[in-house]
């Protein structure tokens, strides 16, 4: 009975949602003083007008953005990113690792054509019960619109300047696992691959065109526990990992794209001191976890 109750609050909330949607929409919005930046909890409002735009396409991305368990963190990476796209009609987006989110059929009804990616095994299972149906039902004539294409995406089978945008949210922490046996992988390797992804993803986007990409990162000399700990998805390895360590990101990311010919709007507001663990800046992960996003502008291939 409880659960019902939720289930039924929560599409309440959504339908009220709607209807505020539609009786006062959202205005325009100002830009936020940085896209590349470490996740802040307390600078969420700054995103209201973009999760008041995404939350009301479905009740799955309702649910998500307004899940209190995950401490806005899906806000902060899917509101970024809308709040710096200054229009998505026509716009040839390629998402990476697209799982069971819905973002990419928003895309679609604002107007982009979307090529969602996968390894070749679902990594992800689809949602049960009446709410993931009605998210299904909900988005379903857009997602007839989107591609679906599988393989390595270290491997990206697309010629090179595909794409307009080409996304990757929270899927690049992942590199900690070799999916095809679900075992460990070091870290040195782990970081080569990343740069392997990088310059795929610099790759298949046009000169002119974005890549944007969310991930976690952690203090490892300080954390001690993980509240996502059953979701990595290696069998056998160290208790904490599907993070990168905080002091890599900016040469993992941000230098590495700079090398390859990007620039990143706004500069880069990321700072690996900021992550005390005093909860300014940690996930819903636990204390010395945080999250992080990536904006990048091809300006020429290097």
């Amino acid at each position: 009975m409880r659960s019902y109750l939720r289930r039924f609050g929560l599409v309440a909330r959504f339908v009220a949602a709607r209807l505020r949607a539609v009786l006062a929409p959202p205005g325009p919005g100002a830009a936020l003083p940085a896209w590349n930046a470490m996740f802040q909890p307390g600078a969420l409002s700054r995103l209201s007008r973009e999760k008041r735009r995404l939350e009301t396409f479905d009740v799955g991305l309702f649910a998500t953005l307004n899940d209190q368990r995950l401490n806005g963190q899906i806000v902060f990476e899917y509101g970024t990113l809308v709040n710096w796209m200054p229009s998505w009609r026509g716009v040839r987006v390629l998402d990476i690792g697209t799982g069971r989110s819905t973002l990419p059929c928003w895309m679609i009804a604002q107007g982009a054509s979307v090529v969602a990616f996968e390894f070749p095994e679902p990594v992800e299972r689809l949602g049960r019960g009446a709410l993931a149906w009605l998210s299904r039902a909900q988005v379903r004539r857009h997602q007839r619109r989107m591609g679906q294409v599988a393989g390595d995406m270290l491997e990206l089978p697309f010629a090179d300047a595909s794409f307009d945008l080409v996304t990757c949210l929270s899927v690049i922490e992942h590199l900690d696992t070799d999916l095809r046996d679900m075992s460990y992988v070091p870290y040195p390797e782990q970081k080569r691959r990343a740069g392997r992804l990088l310059d795929e993803m610099v790759r298949v986007t046009r000169p002119g065109g974005a890549l944007y990409l969310t991930s976690e990162c952690c203090d490892y000399t300080r954390a001690t526990t993980d509240a996502w700990r059953g979701g990595n998805y290696y069998r056998q390895g160290p208790p904490l990992s599907g993070a990168w360590p905080v002091r890599d990101v900016p040469e993992i990311f941000y230098d590495r794209l700079v090398k390859r010919g990007c620039a990143l709007p706004g500069g880069v507001s990321f700072e690996p001191n900021d992550l005390r663990g005093d909860g300014s800046r940690e996930t819903f992960r636990g204390p010395y976890f945080s999250a992080f996003s990536v904006l990048a502008r091809l300006e020429q291939r290097s």
